[in-house]
């Protein structure tokens, strides 16, 4: 019993090298399955909105330098001083009885003294026409958009222009532009150039300047 005892203790080592030796035999290949593959998509760059505005400041005075029973007439005119003078717009204006003109207009000015004063310097330096003239008050205009950076709201106004419309910027703060179009006494008076503007598929709004 006893030898049976020490030939079963002298045998374990040997069946544990053998165990070992079969393990180590095995070739164990691990499988790495290909990394999901994660689309870059850039980011969406968004146009400056402006922040909510407090409108404080108005403007109901323009100066008036020529008016034109046809729209291309008006336009000409433009396109000879927009080099001398800026902001220069177009406003077609239903006058009632005499009917629906095309003024260039230029500027804007938050009282007649102003408007007056300006109308006078241009003159002496011999830029507008003897027939320019401050109207009464025209504190409407066509808004056609509002936005937060300067940059914004001349790329709008160039399209707007490619397309036969000749507005112009206000500067309500560092981060707020507005582009408008025309000057008008009423809502009567815009009415003919609102719905030109709807025609054009834009969206216009008649507000204070």
């Amino acid at each position: 019993m006893k030898r049976m005892l020490l030939v079963l203790i002298l045998c374990l080592p040997t069946v544990s090298l053998w165990a070992n030796y079969g393990l180590s035999n095995v070739v164990t290949k691990e499988i790495r399955r290909p990394e999901p593959v994660v689309e870059q998509v850039a980011p969406e760059v968004k146009k400056e909105e402006p922040r909510e505005f407090r409108k404080t400041v108005h403007y109901p005075y323009t100066i008036h330098l020529s008016s034109w029973r046809e729209y291309q007439a008006a336009v000409r005119q433009l396109q000879e001083q927009e080099s001398d003078l800026t902001p220069l717009f177009i406003t077609t204006i239903d006058l009632g009885s005499p009917g629906v003109w095309n003024r260039v207009d230029y500027g804007v000015f938050p009282s007649i003294k102003d408007a007056v004063f300006k109308l006078r310097a241009l003159q002496a330096q011999g830029v507008t026409q003897k027939g320019a003239f401050v109207g009464g008050e025209v504190p409407f205009a066509i808004e056609l958009g509002a936005f937060g950076a300067s940059d914004e709201a001349e790329e709008k106004a160039e399209e707007l222009r490619s397309r036969g419309v000749f507005p112009y910027i206000v500067k309500e703060s560092e981060d707020y532009f507005r582009l408008l179009a025309g000057a008008y006494p009423d809502m009567t008076s815009a009415s003919p150039a609102i719905e030109e503007l709807k025609a054009l598929g834009l969206n216009p709004i008649l507000t204070k300047r």
